[in-house]
């Protein structure tokens, strides 16, 4: 299936994954949250998105303007998070709905472009259908319940990154297995 990438870009999916479900798993648990949890954790969750993408970024050498795609994409994430932590240290916690709603549908988005044109050649964008999906709807939920309170924003992103989690975590794994395997032999290379 299509090209070869050098060195499967396994440990930045799973990074991704693990920050995904870490964010999750607190939107689901916390109890009463308030403007600054929304505030401070979805910020954090933008900005380490963002720095996941970055690394996987780094791994589409050699196929174009997938990693100018990729970059967009993190950069996008980064200043969401910037954009929303910033301001909720100076007090402000309206920042979230506008920047994580930009950043999610944006972000989706890409994914979703990147999976139609790439998915036969570069293993990351091959989970991009779902990814992008779920990052781009919850982008427009976020703007139809952004006056519902914390609680909603954090049940809506956090629903979107708890599939994003399972999605990349079962590719990344895939893909680190194909790679251990595939060290005996050149022919069984991932993509």
């Amino acid at each position: 299936m299509g090209a070869s990438n050098t060195g499967a870009p396994w440990v930045p999916m799973l990074l991704r994954s693990a920050v995904a479900a870490v964010y999750g798993v607190l939107t689901i648990f916390w109890q009463e949250p308030d403007d600054s949890v929304l505030a401070y954790a979805g910020g954090a969750y933008l900005l380490l998105t963002g720095a996941a993408l970055l690394l996987l970024a780094g791994t589409a050498r050699g196929h174009g303007s997938t990693k100018t795609f990729l970059s967009a994409e993190a950069v996008l994430y980064v200043l969401a998070g910037a954009l929303t932590v910033v301001p909720a240290a100076a007090g402000t916690m309206q920042a979230f709905p506008a920047a994580a709603s930009t950043a999610l549908i944006v972000g989706g988005a890409i994914e979703l472009f990147l999976w139609f044109r790439d998915r036969k050649t570069f293993l990351p964008v091959r989970d991009g259908l779902i990814t992008g999906a779920a990052a781009a709807g919850a982008g427009v939920l976020v703007l139809v319940f952004q006056d519902l309170g914390p609680r909603a924003l954090l049940g809506v992103t956090g629903g979107s990154a708890i599939i994003i989690a399972v999605i990349l975590a079962l590719s990344a794994l895939g893909a680190r297995h194909d790679a251990r395997s595939a060290q005996g032999d050149p022919a069984k290379a991932v993509n």
